[in-house]
């Protein structure tokens, strides 16, 4: 089974960094500025339902296979903080109300069925990056989301392993699991935090799809 992995923190965290250290991947790049790494990407700068968004995805997916040939081990998105911010705008353009939200909530069901049920059933890793804002009132950091998706916690809700990103002091902590950040992990060897540049992202997603091999051979 693929890996489905959340990355959060705040802006200027150092999310999009990580993905330097991803190999065979495809990075959908949709944060408000382009994507500075030597990886493969496509950037995407606007788009009105999830329909279009996930073309442009299936699109680029052949595009990198007909460069490489084959297809890419992950897909990033980068970040899905915009593309519900992106699919808000275009809802509060075409609806008013309540029908704004209840259109809204599914064009999300509509995104986050494509990562379920065409990415991840095909075996191609994701990688969900989230933008983070810190909670006075609960002292805890929640992801940026949208709709009916945001209250139940958005994609912290649909992962087993998520990482968090604080910047303290300047310097970035990762963590692995933790009540005050929205993190996650099934793995018992994982520490519950470390330094950012002690840590490889294609190396622990190849870790993770280990894992899953390991665990797909109980399943009945």
């Amino acid at each position: 089974m693929a890996v489905k992995l959340l990355i959060a923190g705040e802006s200027n965290a150092g999310k999009t960094t990580l993905t330097k250290g991803l190999e065979q991947s495809l990075v959908i790049s949709h944060d408000g500025k382009r994507y500075p790494y030597r990886n493969p990407h496509a950037s995407i700068s606007s788009f009105s339902t999830s329909d279009e968004l996930t073309s442009f995805v299936t699109e680029k997916i052949e595009a990198y296979n007909a460069k490489f040939g084959e297809y890419p081990r992950t897909v990033v998105f980068d970040s899905v903080s915009r593309i519900f911010d992106t699919l808000y705008d275009a809802c509060n353009h075409k609806y008013t109300g309540f029908n704004i939200y209840s259109n809204l909530d599914k064009e999300i069901k509509a995104f986050t069925n494509y990562i379920e049920d065409t990415l991840i059933a095909s075996g191609i890793n994701v990688v969900i990056l989230s933008h983070a804002i810190y909670d006075s009132e609960t002292s805890k950091y929640n992801l940026v989301g949208k709709g009916s998706f945001a209250k139940v916690g958005s994609f912290l809700s649909v992962v087993d392993e998520s990482i968090f990103i604080e910047t303290k002091s300047n310097k970035r902590i990762l963590h692995f699991r933790s009540t005050k950040f929205p993190a996650r992990t099934l793995q018992d060897d994982n520490p519950d935090s470390m330094p950012v540049e002690d840590f490889n992202l294609g190396t622990y997603v190849n870790h993770l799809e280990e894992v899953n091999s390991a665990v797909n051979e109980y399943e009945l």
